[in-house]
């Protein structure tokens, strides 16, 4: 019995070399930037119109923007950012623009809000250190006849 083996002969595949570039890939500095430098990306779910109905109703003093659970109010020279419901629900954040830097005031409408803030505080000024701008964060005293 003669049985011929079949041989298969395959080529060798090459792949086209990879030049190197003196100069970083454009989309790699898009995602660097989003992911470290916190850069906003451009598929953002507030819409162009719904930014420039905010922008309209806060470049006006008193001016007030509802979006989801949280509203903005321009009170003066500063924005003041509301959360309407969560477990975080009454906490306003100030935010004004100062010559040192961006000034963030944290008012906590209990005072178990308070404690935890005061927890995390540290937390958040070592992750805010090193932006563009210099961000200071003060907790602001809460009321005490609120309940917890």
């Amino acid at each position: 019995m003669n049985n011929p083996m079949a041989i298969v002969r395959t080529s060798k595949i090459s792949f086209p070399s990879v030049e190197a570039k003196q100069e970083s890939d454009p989309e790699m500095r898009r995602l660097f930037n989003r992911y470290f430098c916190g850069q906003q990306e451009d598929d953002n779910p507030i819409s162009t119109r719904d930014r420039l109905t905010a922008k309209a109703l806060l470049s006006r003093d008193g001016g007030v923007y509802r979006q989801g659970a949280a509203e903005v109010i321009r009170q003066g020279e500063q924005l003041c950012y509301r959360l309407l419901n969560g477990p975080m629900m009454g906490l306003v954040i100030q935010a004004s623009y100062q010559p040192r830097g961006i000034q963030l005031q944290l008012f906590p409408k209990t005072a178990r809000q308070s404690e935890l803030l005061a927890r995390l505080l540290p937390k958040l000024n070592e992750q805010l250190q090193g932006r563009r701008f210099a961000i200071h964060l003060d907790l602001m005293p809460t009321n005490t006849a609120e309940t917890r």
